[in-house]
């Protein structure tokens, strides 16, 4: 027994375009009528125009927004400059050839501070006793502060860190250091 013959289910319609005359119609591929709709920068692709030079400095500034990122970037570098090189940023305080500095925490009704001592080797550093006072930043009205005192021995070793408490908390301790050579003064705010 034969089947009968399968046919499309959309067999009326032609597969294939043709012209009016009944021809099917021949598509040519036109790289010049293709290249009329597109960018500027495509056509100058496929002319073989010399494309502009790239470079470091030249990829930093190719928009505004870069060049601005990039003026933004030079000026505050020169900013950072300027004050580290100015010991502006620093916190650190000099004792006798020693550099001096100074952290605090508040805990418990207490406020815990390391002192940390450092010199350079070869050079000359004051050894021998740290008288330390601690008193907190009060305004001339509020009247009495306590002050608490503290002493430490600067010895020959490059760096030191010597821990302390005060019995008490403020929003920020002055500390004066005292040895034979000179005086130095902290403001710390503690966290």
């Amino acid at each position: 027994m034969d089947e009968p013959e399968k046919k499309r289910p959309n067999a009326e319609y032609p597969l294939l375009k043709t012209n009016d005359d009944g021809k099917e119609l021949v598509f040519y591929y036109s790289r010049e009528r293709r290249l009329e709709n597109a960018s500027q920068e495509v056509q100058d692709l496929y002319k073989g125009s010399p494309r502009k030079k790239s470079g470091f400095f030249r990829s930093l500034t190719s928009t505004k927004p870069l060049a601005f990122l990039f003026v933004s970037i030079l000026i505050l570098s020169a900013m950072i400059m300027v004050i580290s090189s100015l010991g502006l940023a620093d916190s650190s305080r000099t004792l006798g050839g020693n550099r001096l500095t100074v952290s605090a925490i508040r805990f418990d009704g207490a406020t815990f501070f390391v002192l940390t001592k450092t010199y350079k080797e070869g050079t000359e550093s004051y050894t021998g006793l740290v008288d330390i006072a601690v008193s907190p930043v009060v305004k001339e009205s509020e009247g009495e502060y306590p002050v608490f005192n503290h002493r430490v021995f600067f010895s020959l070793s490059t760096e030191e860190d010597y821990r302390f408490s005060v019995p008490f908390e403020a929003e920020a301790m002055i500390l004066v250091l005292q040895g034979e050579t000179g005086l130095v003064n902290f403001t710390v705010k503690p966290k």
